[in-house]
């Protein structure tokens, strides 16, 4: 099941914007919005955030995708719809694919495009993604802003990391670090449910700033030469992802309901506490317990970024305002036929085989980790063909999949496999912040401490100091017997600002 991440863009400059007459703001009143398009002069102050805010999206997921045949591909079509465009110098957007099988769309300040791989599977043409890095690319244009960005998209990473990391720790504790099915399903809920609400993902756009990016966006699409009928295509994968999300969404609150009508989230609450007795006896929590946790704790995220959340038009309402600005300002332009994707069975793109095979690897790390999660999908012996699989030339230096097998064989037991596909995803040239949290942790379990301090200040440079890892380096302090320089690192927290992360620095040097 793949969640909802709206195509809207995170958030472009920190500072104000300079007038750029009604620009960015809705639909034109009149006429097409690429005709009144005016570039700022200057874009180098958006660039000089590009280090950090590539660092805060490299820290989710598992990475990038590390394939230079696929980048180029996907940055070939960027390039089309910007071609003969009159940027200045200063203005170079780029596009990255994040390993991940959510179907999302977004930009980072510094005007780097980030989809996904899960978006990238649902589309159909080249069209359809066309549509898609134009809206985001629009956003960098105009020059969108969201207040704040890089301290709020630090905090929602925060946030869902340390309630990730809650119920894993909860989970691995409950069974002495094996993996069980029922215990691995709740976890699973830990980090699917944050992608339920578009406020979890990132700082978000208001409607007047989509609606603009979703008129310019169909403007190069079709001054590019693309079919304009795939922009309503992807609207209706929007709708669909929309729905799914509300269903998911629902069920996941009438199950907090269900586990106790009488009483409120303080329920959810108790239950995590009630974990941490059940294991201090000696005990399993239940899988129950397990979701109520993960329920409990994203449902607090989102009631803490509340402020920040705007509600865009669902998808319906958005390709019904973009007919209505066809209609009046493309009314004589004809469908044309639609390019296909390089993985397309018609394609005859010299990279077909390349990328439809790393495609299909990452759809078995994705079955094999649905059986992860839930073993009534699939079976062990499935699962395991499937890692093979995924591990396989062109993905044996890829994140993703190596990620997943180690979860698969850590599920199974084989501890020294599993760490050992850890080591080969950190290796990767694009791990996530996530894989090297799990190896931190069994490097701690071992007391294997050269090899823990030496990964995390790799880790620290990779991901540019970002504080996502500082309660991890706390608990490695801490755990090595620093405890004055783990609370030393207690007023770097403070620092940004965030309450959610210095609580859980406190908590990592056992302050709280």
């Amino acid at each position: 099941m793949r969640k909802l991440a709206l195509l809207a863009c995170a958030a472009l400059i920190l500072g104000a914007p300079p007038a750029l007459a009604r620009e960015g703001v809705g639909y034109p009143d009149h006429g097409r919005a690429i005709d009144q398009l005016t570039f700022a002069a200057d874009y180098s102050d958006v660039m000089a955030g590009r280090a950090r805010a590539v660092g805060i999206m490299r820290s989710r997921g598992q990475g990038f995708v590390p394939s230079p045949e696929l980048n180029a591909y996907v940055q070939g079509v960027l390039d089309r719809l910007t071609r003969g465009l009159p940027m200045p110098p200063s203005f170079h957007p780029q596009v990255r694919v994040l390993a991940t099988p959510e179907f999302g769309g977004e930009c980072t300040p510094d005007g780097t495009l980030v989809i996904t791989v899960g978006l990238l599977e649902l589309l159909e043409n080249e069209d359809e993604l066309a549509f898609v890095l134009g809206h985001e690319v629009s956003h960098a244009i105009y020059r969108h802003q969201v207040a704040n960005w890089e301290q709020k998209a630090q905090y929602y990473a925060v946030v869902n990391g340390a309630a990730v990391d809650v119920v894993a720790q909860s989970a691995a504790l409950s069974i002495g670090g094996r993996a069980g099915a029922n215990v691995v399903r709740g976890l699973d809920v830990a980090r699917h449910l944050a992608k339920l609400s578009a406020n979890v993902l990132m700082p978000q756009m208001a409607k007047d700033q989509e609606d603009a990016a979703d008129a310019l966006g169909f403007d190069l699409m079709v001054r590019a030469g693309y079919d304009p009928d795939a922009a309503y295509s992807v609207m209706d994968k929007l709708a669909a992802q929309e729905q799914e999300a509300e269903e998911a969404a629902a069920a996941a609150k009438q199950a907090a309901k269900d586990a106790d009508q009488d009483q409120d989230s303080g329920h959810l609450l108790g239950s995590g506490l009630s974990i941490l007795g059940t294991v201090l006896a000696g005990g399993r929590p239940s899988s129950d317990q397990i979701a109520d946790v993960a329920i409990f704790a994203f449902d607090t995220a989102v009631d803490n970024m509340a402020e920040d959340a705007t509600t865009h038009h669902p998808a319906g309402e958005r390709a019904d305002l973009l007919s209505q600005y066809e209609y009046a300002n493309y009314r004589d332009i004809t469908p044309k036929p639609t390019t296909p994707l390089p993985w397309d069975a018609a394609s005859r793109s010299p990279i077909k085989a390349h990328i439809t095979a790393m495609l299909s690897h990452y759809t078995d790390a994705e079955n094999a980790a649905a059986y992860i999660a839930d073993h009534n999908q699939g079976s062990a012996a499935s699962a395991g063909r499937d890692v093979i699989a995924s591990t396989g030339a062109p993905t044996t230096d890829h994140a993703y999949t190596e990620f997943v097998a180690s979860e698969y064989y850590d599920g199974a037991g084989q501890k020294p496999q599993s760490e050992a596909a850890l080591v080969k995803a950190v290796q990767s040239p694009e791990p996530s912040w996530q894989i090297y949290s799990r190896l931190v942790d069994i490097y701690m379990e071992q007391q294997a401490w050269p090899k823990a301090d030496a990964l995390m200040a790799q880790a620290v440079t990779r991901f540019d100091n970002s504080p996502v890892l500082l309660p991890k380096r706390i608990e490695l302090l801490r755990a090595e017997g620093n405890q004055p320089g783990a609370e030393g690192l207690i007023p770097e927290c403070r620092s940004y600002d965030i309450d959610a992360l210095t609580d859980e620095c406190k908590k990592a040097a056992g302050k709280s």
